[in-house]
């Protein structure tokens, strides 16, 4: 269904507004001295070439919040976070970590028990987002290995991600 931010005050100040407030890495406003963060904002990542993203999520919004409250007292600390993302659906849970727009090939991991990982990968190989599912906490593990190795912009071989004898925290390892 989506969400729209409410932007009214943001632009009554005279603040940039860009599918939500515009904030820089740092969470900055184009008015230096104000913040933004959360649903309502949306900034650069640089994980993703520089696109501009609004993520609406309990994650994001608990991250920014706390490096915006940092970068207001002086840290000068850029928002490099990996998105993240669950739900449960009835007695399954998916989990997202990541972006997965502008893959080039998706591979598939099966987990057993009805789970599975699909890990979508850009042209040049790096892995740019997984997406699992499967009853309760069956990728949690999985998901939160692949959201390391995106955060290190990882290159894994696809023959490495779809193998179950390949332990994706050896691939962090390397």
């Amino acid at each position: 269904i989506g969400a729209t931010p409410v932007t009214a005050l943001a632009e009554s100040a005279g603040l940039a507004i860009n599918n939500g407030i515009a904030v820089d890495s740092r969470l900055r406003t184009s008015d230096k001295h104000i913040f933004a963060a959360g649903d309502c904002c949306s900034f650069p990542m640089a994980l993703y070439g520089g696109r501009r993203v609004r993520l609406e999520a309990w994650r994001n919004a608990q991250e920014q919040g706390a490096l915006a409250a940092r970068n207001m007292l002086g840290a000068e600390l850029e928002h490099t976070a990996v998105p993240w993302f669950w739900s449960d659906q009835y007695d399954f849970t998916l989990q997202i970590a990541g972006l997965p727009e502008g893959a080039a090939s998706v591979v598939r991991r099966d987990l057993g028990g009805g789970a599975f990982i699909l890990f979508h990968l850009a042209a040049d190989g790096q892995l740019l987002s997984a997406s699992g599912i499967g009853p309760g906490n069956a990728v949690a593990r999985n998901i939160r290995l692949a959201e390391m190795l995106i955060a290190r912009q990882a290159r894994p071989e696809p023959s490495e991600l779809t193998s179950s004898d390949v332990k994706l925290k050896k691939l962090l390892a390397a």
